[in-house]
């Protein structure tokens, strides 16, 4: 327990740092950070029997390029064109060309569940706007180096993570205290029907306070309601993990982080909010602005 409790800390601090920094720090980070889940995720398909081709790094590096330099729509589909087709170049240019066409779809599936939310992550960090929190407009300014300090992304991303974090802290402690129903037990025997309400309690108490502390100008009961519908998108992402490893048939995916496994164990819900919260921003700030 007190490794897990200091692996936490850790994780939130390298977390939080590079989103504190914005511009090319965070889109680094979230480059190295998906290139570890990509690396875990090849890793389960290759316990498949498929042989995902590595070139799905360069295209997970690239879904965390594309926003920071400002791409518009037909950067992001070049970058959508290059994870489907350079996985299947690679496998086309093998000696071996057996498993080549499941390979290729395997591939093609972890560029996008990997990629895709690092691509959010970094537009979503990148959101132009001001903030009513002063100290956070303040904190971005000055962690930025001569790029845009975008405060208005920064609080929003804040908001997700923590809606992600305290939903699962939430599920977790009530679902240890009071589970008693089984959620979904072919998928994730230890989670219940409890716990997942705590969870989208935590999350919609973490999203209704969270829009009034960093200053987003949104109504609280719309934060709660955003908090609960980010909620339960991150339960289904730790779900859809917990479905891949027990189809592989590993407890974890990884062993990297101390009393918690891999990457993916603990960003899979981040791998649903994230995308979602960018959509989530975008619709809101279009119509509170």
């Amino acid at each position: 327990m007190r490794i897990r409790a200091v692996s936490s800390v850790w994780v939130v601090a390298v977390g939080l740092l590079p989103a504190v920094f914005g511009g090319p720090v965070f889109a680094a980070a979230m480059a190295l950070l998906g290139g570890l889940g990509y690396r875990e995720y090849q890793a389960m398909a290759t316990g498949l029997g498929a042989r995902p081709p590595a070139i799905g790094y360069a295209v997970v590096a690239a879904f965390a390029v594309v926003p920071l330099a400002g791409g518009g729509e037909q950067a992001a589909l070049g970058v959508v064109a290059a994870a489907v087709g350079f996985p299947l170049l690679a496998v086309v240019l093998r000696a071996d060309a057996t498993g080549a066409f499941v390979g290729w779809a395997l591939s093609v599936a972890g560029a996008f569940y990997v990629g895709v939310p690092v691509f959010s992550a970094v537009a979503l960090r990148g959101t132009g706007g001001h903030v009513d929190a002063g100290w956070l407009a303040d904190l971005a300014d000055g962690a930025a180096t001569g790029w845009d300090a975008a405060p208005r992304g920064l609080a929003w991303l804040v908001v997700v993570l923590l809606v992600t974090w305290l939903g699962d802290t939430g599920a977790y402690l009530v679902g240890r205290a009071w589970g008693r129903r089984p959620l979904l037990p072919r998928v994730s025997p230890k989670k219940t029907v409890e716990g997942a309400i705590g969870g989208l309690a935590g999350s919609a108490l973490a999203a209704g306070l969270g829009v009034e502390v960093v200053g987003l100008g949104v109504n609280p009961l719309l934060g709660a309601a955003i908090g609960a519908g980010l909620g339960a998108l991150g339960q289904l992402g730790d779900l859809a993990e917990s479905l891949l490893k027990r189809q592989v048939g590993v407890k974890d995916s990884g062993a990297l982080i101390p009393g918690h496994g891999g990457v993916l164990d603990r960003i899979d819900a981040l791998l649903f909010t994230l995308t979602a919260g960018w959509f989530v921003s975008t619709i809101v700030d279009g119509a509170v602005r």
